[in-house]
């Protein structure tokens, strides 16, 4: 049967959207988990056997560190939404994987959808889709080892490419996200449709401001459960449902948060 055109077009995204993660990169962020990959078997299902990923877990299998490693290559190349990679999805422990960006909404709903244990990498935009943002904010869902700053540089059929790219996880791995800089006060204006003030950049967040705060979601890279409360993002918690404004001009997205002091 001939594939819709809906699916054609999102064929076609997913094979300009081939970025090749280089191995010093899954080994890098990988080492950090492996009291969680010990006897487990790991489902690389967006790789074929000659990724990065594949490489790293067949040389941990090995080394009699995970009991195996699957990947979608095994199954002919099948999509990560096709019956067979679903049903391995399923019987595997956990996912690790660099899947396309283009279909990073759909791959994230399939690994919560079917309550899964997974290390991933997405776009920094990618906090903004509704089930991943849900995770973020409930702590079901946070950063990996490496952070936000400078992103992170793939190997794609035009050379080298760097992404603003980050790897999400439900792994606990121990690392404190780092202190948020602060570079100094600055006025914090009110915004127009919503009961709290701007900061358009992270640093400029005093320390010690108890209220509440709409700061760009670049603020997620020091986001820390422990000090900071995530109230929602702009449209969710503005008086109208609509982007912030100040005197009337519309911002970018903002992101509503809330300190959280103990004795």
């Amino acid at each position: 049967m001939p594939l819709s055109s809906k699916k054609l077009h999102r064929a076609r995204a997913a094979k300009n959207d081939e970025f090749y993660t280089q191995y010093a990169d899954v080994k890098k962020e990988c080492d950090n988990y492996l009291s969680h990959f010990f006897n487990k078997i790991i489902y690389c299902n967006c790789d074929t056997a000659d990724s990065a990923f594949v490489k790293y877990f067949t040389e941990l299998k090995a080394a009699g560190k995970i009991r195996d490693v699957w990947f979608s290559g095994g199954l002919g190349g099948d999509d990560f939404r096709s019956a067979e990679s679903v049903r391995k999805l399923k019987a595997a422990d956990i996912v690790v994987t660099n899947p396309p960006f283009s279909l990073f909404r759909e791959f994230m709903d399939l690994l919560i959808e079917n309550d899964k244990k997974f290390l991933v990498i997405g776009n920094h935009n990618s906090v903004m889709y509704k089930k991943v943002f849900a995770g973020i904010k409930e702590n079901k869902i946070w950063f990996g080892v490496r952070r936000w700053a400078g992103g992170m540089y793939f190997i794609t059929s035009h050379g080298m490419r760097g992404v603003s790219a980050v790897w999400f996880t439900n792994l606990h791995h121990g690392i404190e996200p780092p202190e948020q800089p602060y570079t100094g006060p600055v006025e914090m204006e009110r915004y127009d449709n919503a009961d709290a003030v701007n900061v358009n950049k992270s640093a400029h967040l005093p320390p010690n401001y108890t209220g509440v705060v709409g700061v760009p979601i670049t603020f997620l890279q020091w986001y820390n459960p422990k000090k900071i409360e995530i109230l929602g993002l702009d449209k969710d918690f503005t008086y109208d449902g609509k982007p912030c404004r100040i005197n009337g001009k519309v911002l970018y997205i903002r992101l509503f948060i809330r300190r959280i002091f103990t004795n």
